[in-house]
């Protein structure tokens, strides 16, 4: 894996334990598909961190279920906050019927933990290089994979 994210080069590299949640992704009836096969354990997921950590420094950041659960807040089709910290994704009320506020405090999020896990990080993107980074041709188009815009790749990990 290591020429190929060296070849992406990213300012970031987000690297994801495989988090199963119950309506989700664990397999059962009403899920939308089964990751099961992708779950590894902690100490898989530490070994892999540290096969990687002395090469990638800089950029890589490692996301551990534990610290993943909790700290980030997604939003369904219905401004729902999705808590997720009993293992499933509970919905809050809407933030369109009862305003932020009060359904974040429904969302199951934790400060701390999106605080320990680097949440907030200097992004630095020079719009104005963007379409200098995208060329076109017949088929589509093609991106620079050296442009500063988009060298952000999250890749889980099996």
């Amino acid at each position: 894996m290591s020429p190929y994210v060296r070849l992406l080069n990213p300012e970031r590299w987000k690297v994801f334990q495989c988090l199963i949640l119950e309506g989700e992704n664990a397999g059962g009836p009403e899920d939308l598909r089964d990751a099961r096969a992708l779950r590894i354990s902690t100490s898989q997921f530490q070994s892999f961190v540290g096969r990687h950590v002395d090469e990638f420094v800089h950029t890589m950041v490692p996301e551990p279920n534990d610290m993943m659960q909790n700290s980030y807040l997604p939003l369904d089709e219905d401004m729902c906050f999705l808590d997720c910290s009993g293992g499933g994704k509970v919905p809050s009320e809407s933030i369109l019927k009862v305003g932020v506020f009060p359904a974040l405090e429904q969302a199951g999020f934790d400060m701390d933990m999106f605080h320990q896990r680097g949440g907030i990080f200097d992004w630095k993107r020079d719009r104005n290089s963007m379409n200098k980074d995208i060329q076109g041709d017949d088929d589509g188009f093609i991106v620079d994979p050296s442009s500063h815009w988009n060298r952000t790749v999250t890749m889980p990990v099996a």
